[in-house]
C-alpha cells in the first residue's frame, strides 16, 4: 500500500491544509498519487488536488510535474483543466478543475449498458481531447477508460497526463566551379533513389519479462510505463512512441466498450504483446449486432506496426463520426438485412458453430503462397547471393512477409464472418471484399516467386518488392470497392472475364519483376499480355498492359518507346474511366519526358495538369505525395528552387503523417530536400536532412545496403563544400566500398562515387589519383549510359580540369568542348548544367590571353546561372571569371570591380569551405583598382 501524503497544516477548524487549499476528502487513489477534493480559500471554489505518494522517489515527482506542465498547456472542453502546481515542504501537488461525475469505466458499467452508437459518440469526445494534446506535441501514453471523466452533462474529459511526453511531430548534380587558373571539379550528386519504398510491414516479438498479472490498475513502472492491457507494443518494448501509440490505446478501450471484452488476450505483459504482434484479434462472437465497419476501423487502429494505423487521431475520429452520422447511401445499399441479422442472433449453438466453421479456411489459402516451404526457398535464395547485406535483408523481409500473410488471413476471416456468422454485411459486400483479397493474395504469391529466384540485383531491391505489396486496408473500404467496381466494370462475356482475370494475375507477376529490377524478363512477359489484351478486345486490360510495358521500358532505358506506350495507356484509361491506370501513366510520363528525355516544359504539364489532379482525386495521400515529389525533382532540374522546395516539403509532410517518421519513403523525401538545400548553399540544413535519411536507410536496410551509400555520398559532398576534405574522402570511400561489393565494379552509381573521389584528390593536388578516378568513371558511364549522356559530360569536364592542372591545355580544351557539346545537345543551350564547361572554357581562355573568348564564355555562364537562381557561390564562381576577363577592357573595369565585390560577399557569407577562394578575391581586389 502507498502512503497518502500527510496534511502539511491545519486550519482553525482542524481541517488538513495544502498551502491555501483545505482538504475536504479523498476522491481516488492511483499508482502515482492520491486525488483529494479541496477548497481554494483564495478564489472561493472547489478543486481537485493530486498529491504524489510519499514513498515514491524523484523520478515520480518529475513525472507528476510533467503531468501538470502537459495539461496546463491544453485548453480544451474535452481535457480536464490544470490551474497550478505548487510545493509544500518538498511535497509537490497539482491543482485541477473539479469535475463532478464518474469515470468512463464506471459509465460503461451502468445498467443497461450503453449501446455501441452511444459508446462511439462518447469516445469521439475523448478522442478530441487527445487530438488537442497531439496538436501541442504531447502523447498521453496511458489512455484508458479510468483516465476519462464523464461530467454531469455527459461530456467526456481526458485527464491523468502523468506519463505524457513531448515528441517530434513527424537529386540532380550539385557542382562546384573554379576560381584559380585551373578549374574545380563537379561533384556527382546523381545517386538518387529511383523507387519510393512505401507500405512496409513490421512484426516485433519481445522477450519474457516475468509474470506481471494484468489488471485495470496495473502500471508497469521502470523502463516501460503505462497500463499493459491498453499499451501498444512499441511502448511495451521500450521503442519510440508517437501520437499513434495513443491511437492504439484508444482503440483497445473502444473495442472493450462496444464488445464487452478486450481485443487481445494474455495474462502477462509478454503474452499480451505477443498476441498483439501476432495479430490475434479476438473474434468477439457474442451475438452483438455491431457494424462490421466499426470493427474494421478499430482493427486498423490496433495494428502492431504504427505505420499501418490511421495517420492521426483526427483521421480515426473522422471515420467514427461518419459511422454514427445519419446513414449514407452506401450503408443503405449494403446495410444489415433482416434475414442476415437473424443469422447472428437466432441460431442455436450447434448451428452457430457450423456456420462459423465456413470461415476457417483462410490459413489454408496461404499454402504454396507463404508457408514454411516457401519461406525456406526465399531464405536460401536471398542468403545465397552472398552479398554483404543479404543476411540483414532477409532479417527485414521475413517478418514483413509474415505480417502481410497474417493480416491477410485475419482480414479474410473477418470479412467472411461479417456475412456468414454475424450478419453484418450482405453478400454483395462480401463479394467485393473477397475479390480485393484475391488480388492481394496473387500479389503476395508474385512477390514470393520473384524473391525465390533472387540474384544480386534483385536482393538489392528485396525490401522494395515487399513494401510494394498492395495495402490490405482497401479490402475493408466498401465505399471505395463499390466505386472502383462500378467505374471499371468487368467484361459482359463470362469467358472473357475469366481470361481477363488470368491476364491481370500475369500483370501482378510483372509488377513484382519490375519492383525487383528484372526489366528484360518483365518486358518479355508483358508482350504476351499486350497480345492477349488485343485478342480479348477489353480496352481496360490493354491500358494496364501498355502502362506496365512503358514502365518497364523506362527501367530498361528505352525512353522514347516508353513514352509512346504510356501515352497510349493514358488515352485508353481516360476513355474508359480507368483512373488508377491514368494516374500511373501520367506519373511515369512526368518522369520519362522530364528526367530522361529532358523536355521539361512538357513534363511540367503532365505533372501539374494531369498527374497531380488525378492523385488528389484518388483519395490516396501517398499518390499525391509521389506526384509532388516528381514535380519537385522536375522543378529542381529546371533550377526553380522555390517550387522544388514547395513540392518536396509537401511530399515529406504527407509521407511522415501516413508512414511515420522512420520509413524509407520519408528518407527519400529527406534526400530530395537535402539536395535542394545544398544547391542553395544551405549546407547546415542539407547535412541535417542527409543524416536523417542515412539513419532511416541503416535501420530499414542494414549498414551495407546500396541505399546507405546514397546518403554517404551526399554527406561526402557536404563535407567537401565545407572544406573538410578528409571527412569527404572517408564518406566517399565507404560509399564506393558498399556499391562495388553490392552491385559490382561497373555499375553506373560506382561511376558517380569515383567522380567524387577524383574531385577530392584533385582538391588536395593529387592529380594522378584524380585522373585515375575520373578515367574509370568516364569508362563506366560511356559503357552503361552511352557516349552522349549528360553524366558523361561531367566526367569529361573533370578530366579536362586535371589535364589543365598538369599543364596540358590542349587536352583540357578538347575535353571541355566535348562536355559542352554533349550538354547543349542533351539539355539545351540554357540549361544550368551547361554553365560548368562554360566556366572551365572561360578560365582556360583567360589563361591563354584569349580575353574575347573568355568574356563570351563567362557572360553566358553568368546568365545561365542567374536565370536558374543557382547556388550563390556557383553564381559567384562564374562572376569572378567574368570579372577577371572584363578587366582587360578598360571600359568594363568598373563593372569588373563591382562583380568581384559581389563575389567577395558571396564567399564571405558562405562560411567554411571557401576560405582560399575568398583570399584569392581579396588579393585580386587589392591589385585591381579603378582609377
Amino acid at each position: 500500500m502507498h502512503e497518502v501524503a500527510p496534511a502539511r497544516f491545519e486550519n482553525s477548524m482542524g481541517a488538513p491544509m495544502l498551502g491555501r487549499y483545505a482538504v475536504l476528502g479523498t476522491l481516488g487513489q492511483g499508482g502515482m498519487g492520491t486525488v483529494f477534493e479541496a477548497f481554494d480559500r483564495t478564489l472561493d471554489r472547489k478543486v481537485a488536488v493530486k498529491v504524489l505518494h510519499t514513498d515514491l522517489g524523484g523520478e515520480h515527482t518529475a513525472r507528476l510535474l510533467r503531468e501538470a506542465q502537459a495539461m496546463a498547456k491544453l485548453s480544451h472542453p474535452n481535457v480536464v483543466s490544470v490551474f497550478e502546481v505548487d510545493t509544500v515542504d518538498d511535497q509537490p501537488f497539482v491543482v485541477m478543475e473539479l469535475v463532478q461525475g464518474q469515470t468512463l469505466r464506471q459509465w460503461l458499467r451502468q445498467d443497461p449498458r450503453p449501446d455501441w452508437r452511444r459508446c462511439v459518440e462518447v469516445f469521439i469526445q475523448a478522442g478530441q481531447g487527445l487530438v488537442a494534446a497531439h496538436s501541442t506535441g504531447l502523447v498521453h501514453r496511458d489512455f484508458k477508460p479510468s483516465n476519462v471523466l464523464i461530467d454531469g452533462e455527459g461530456r467526456a474529459r481526458v485527464f491523468d497526463f502523468g506519463l505524457a511526453r513531448r515528441v517530434e511531430v513527424h537529386s540532380g548534380d550539385n557542382d562546384t566551379e573554379p576560381l584559380a587558373h585551373t578549374g574545380k571539379t563537379e561533384d556527382d550528386r546523381s545517386l538518387g533513389v529511383s523507387t519510393d519504398m512505401l507500405g512496409s510491414n513490421k512484426r516485433t516479438r519481445v522477450p519474457s519479462d516475468g509474470n506481471s498479472a494484468l489488471g485495470e490498475g496495473l502500471t508497469k513502472t521502470g523502463l516501460v510505463m503505462g497500463t499493459p492491457a491498453y499499451m501498444p507494443p512499441e511502448q511495451a518494448t521500450g521503442r519510440q512512441i508517437d501520437a499513434r501509440s495513443d491511437q492504439f490505446s484508444f482503440c483497445v478501450s473502444l473495442y472493450e466498450a462496444v464488445y464487452g471484452e478486450r481485443p487481445f488476450t494474455g495474462s502477462t505483459l509478454t503474452e499480451l504483446v505477443a498476441s498483439v504482434t501476432d495479430g490475434n484479434l479476438q473474434l468477439a462472437s457474442k451475438g452483438r449486432l455491431i457494424p462490421v465497419r466499426l470493427r474494421t476501423i478499430l482493427q486498423r487502429g490496433l495494428a502492431a506496426d504504427p505505420v499501418q494505423r490511421w495517420p492521426s487521431m483526427d483521421a480515426l475520429l473522422h471515420e467514427l463520426r461518419a459511422l454514427v452520422a445519419p446513414r449514407t447511401r452506401i450503408w443503405t445499399a449494403m446495410g444489415v438485412a433482416a434475414g442476415l441479422a437473424a443469422l447472428g442472433g437466432g441460431l442455436a449453438v450447434g448451428q452457430y458453430a457450423e456456420v462459423k466453421d465456413r470461415c476457417t479456411g483462410a490459413q489454408a489459402q496461404m499454402d504454396g503462397v507463404w508457408d514454411d516451404a516457401r519461406r525456406q526457398q526465399v531464405r536460401a535464395s536471398v542468403l545465397g547471393t552472398e552479398r554483404s547485406f543479404s543476411a540483414s535483408t532477409w532479417a527485414r523481409i521475413e517478418p514483413q512477409l509474415d505480417a502481410y500473410a497474417d493480416a491477410w488471413v485475419q482480414t479474410y476471416t473477418m470479412a467472411c464472418e461479417a456475412t456468414s456468422v454475424h450478419g453484418e454485411q450482405p453478400q454483395q459486400a462480401l463479394d467485393l471484399r473477397m475479390r480485393c483479397l484475391g488480388e492481394r493474395r496473387v500479389a503476395l504469391r508474385a512477390a514470393v516467386d520473384v524473391l525465390a529466384e533472387t540474384n544480386a540485383e534483385v536482393v538489392t531491391k528485396a525490401v522494395e518488392v515487399v513494401a510494394g505489396l498492395p495495402a490490405l486496408t482497401r479490402c475493408n473500404d466498401l465505399e471505395w470497392l463499390q466505386k472502383h467496381d462500378q467505374r471499371v466494370p468487368p467484361p459482359e462475356d463470362p469467358e472473357v472475364e475469366t481470361a481477363v482475370v488470368a491476364q491481370r494475375a500475369r500483370l501482378t507477376d510483372i509488377k513484382a519483376m519490375h519492383d525487383a529490377g528484372r526489366y528484360a524478363e518483365g518486358l518479355e512477359a508483358v508482350e504476351v499480355v499486350v497480345e492477349q489484351a488485343d485478342a480479348l478486345g477489353y480496352p481496360p486490360l490493354r491500358a494496364e498492359a501498355l502502362r506496365w510495358r512503358g514502365t518497364l521500358r523506362i527501367g530498361d532505358g528505352q525512353y522514347a518507346e516508353a513514352e509512346q506506350d504510356l501515352r497510349q495507356a493514358y488515352t485508353l484509361a481516360i476513355r474508359h474511366q480507368h483512373d488508377s491506370v491514368a494516374l500511373d501513366a501520367a506519373q511515369d510520363l512526368t518522369d520519362v519526358v522530364g528526367h530522361h528525355l529532358m523536355r521539361h516544359a512538357e513534363a511540367q504539364q503532365w505533372g501539374e495538369m494531369v498527374a497531380l489532379p488525378l492523385a488528389q482525386r484518388s483519395g490516396d495521400p501517398l499518390q499525391e505525395a509521389q506526384s509532388s515529389s516528381d514535380l519537385g525533382s522536375l522543378s529542381l532540374e529546371q533550377g526553380d528552387h522555390e517550387s522544388a522546395r514547395h513540392y518536396y516539403q509537401q511530399a515529406l509532410a504527407t509521407r511522415q503523417e501516413v508512414l511515420g517518421p522512420a520509413h524509407p519513403g520519408v528518407a527519400n523525401s529527406l534526400n530530395h530536400l537535402g539536395g535542394l538545400f545544398e544547391s542553395q548553399g544551405d549546407y547546415t540544413s542539407a547535412r541535417h536532412h542527409f543524416e536523417r535519411a542515412l539513419a532511416i536507410y541503416k535501420e530499414v536496410h542494414g549498414p551495407d545496403h546500396p541505399n546507405v551509400a546514397i546518403s554517404l555520398n551526399n554527406l561526402g559532398g557536404i563535407s567537401r563544400e565545407l572544406g573538410d576534405k578528409d571527412s569527404a574522402r572517408r564518406h566517399f570511400e565507404r560509399a564506393l566500398a558498399i556499391w562495388e561489393k553490392a552491385l559490382g565494379p561497373d555499375h553506373p552509381s560506382v561511376a558517380g562515387i569515383l567522380n567524387n573521389l577524383g574531385a577530392v584528390a584533385k582538391s588536395v593536388g593529387d592529380y594522378d589519383s584524380a585522373r585515375r578516378h575520373f578515367e574509370r568513371s568516364l569508362a563506366i558511364r560511356e559503357k552503361t549510359l552511352g557516349p552522349n549522356h549528360p553524366h558523361v559530360a561531367m566526367s569529361l569536364n573533370n578530366l579536362g580540369i586535371v589535364f589543365w592542372s598538369q599543364g596540358d591545355k590542349d587536352s583540357a580544351r578538347h575535353h571541355f568542348e566535348q562536355a559542352l557539346a554533349i550538354r547543349e545537345e542533351a539539355l539545351g543551350p540554357d540549361h544550368y548544367l551547361v554553365a560548368h564547361p562554360l566556366v572551365s572554357l572561360a578560365g582556360l581562355a583567360l589563361e591563354t590571353n584569349d580575353s574575347g573568348s573568355a568574356v563570351a564564355y563567362a557572360e553566358r555562364a553568368v546568365a545561365v546561372r542567374e536565370a536558374a537562381s543557382g547556388t550563390p557561390v556557383l553564381i559567384a564562381d562564374a562572376r569572378f571569371v567574368l570579372a577577371r576577363a572584363l578587366w582587360s577592357k578598360r571600359g568594363e573595369r568598373t563593372r569588373a570591380r563591382a562583380l568581384a565585390e559581389q563575389v567577395r560577399r558571396a564567399y564571405a557569407e558562405h562560411g567554411p569551405g571557401r576560405e582560399d577562394d575568398l583570399a584569392d578575391v581579396d588579393a585580386w581586389l587589392a591589385t585591381h583598382r579603378v582609377k
